[in-house]
């Protein structure tokens, strides 16, 4: 579990720096384009290719600290026990679907490495982008899988 958290961690810093590019290339292309007309060419292309990076990379740390949106409407009526089981449950349809999700990935990714297409204005290979993705819902999965397997070990419900 250790291993999976600084996986995760990893992840998380890596869609951080995303992050801070995409909003520092924002800034400076709209500075630099009111004050000296001068836009910051492929800024488009950058931050677009870097959207990915800060989703998918993201997402593993969100699952293991159990921070996603949950609406527990049930979770006042039954006790405990059901509770637990409804986390379980819904911990593994969750993980059903990110395999389903990435293996649906996986055929647009394919293509792009065999054709080689490349954004304009950066001439940025698309089959990169698709990389950064599939390896970042490999992370999901793996935190998902994480959630499935370790949750009676940590004694974890959604609301703590």
């Amino acid at each position: 579990m250790r291993l999976i958290r600084r996986i995760a961690n990893i992840q998380l810093v890596f869609a951080m720096l995303a992050l801070l590019v995409m909003g520092a290339v924002t800034v400076s292309d709209v500075f630099l384009k009111y004050v000296f007309n001068r836009p910051i060419v492929g800024a488009y292309d950058l931050v677009e290719s870097l959207l990915p990076v800060v989703i998918f990379h993201g997402l593993p740390a969100t699952f293991l600290r159990r921070q996603n949106i949950v609406i527990d409407l049930i979770d006042h009526f039954v006790g405990p026990r059901w509770t637990r089981t409804l986390i379980t449950a819904s911990d593994i349809a969750v993980l059903g679907l990110l395999v389903l999700i990435t293996w649906a990935l996986l055929a647009p990714a394919k293509l792009a490495f065999d054709y080689g297409d490349r954004k304009i204005e950066l001439g940025l290979p698309l089959a990169m982008i698709w990389a950064a993705v599939i390896v970042g819902m490999a992370g999901v999965i793996v935190a998902a899988a994480a959630n499935v397997i370790f949750a009676d070990r940590r004694g974890e419900g959604r609301n703590q």
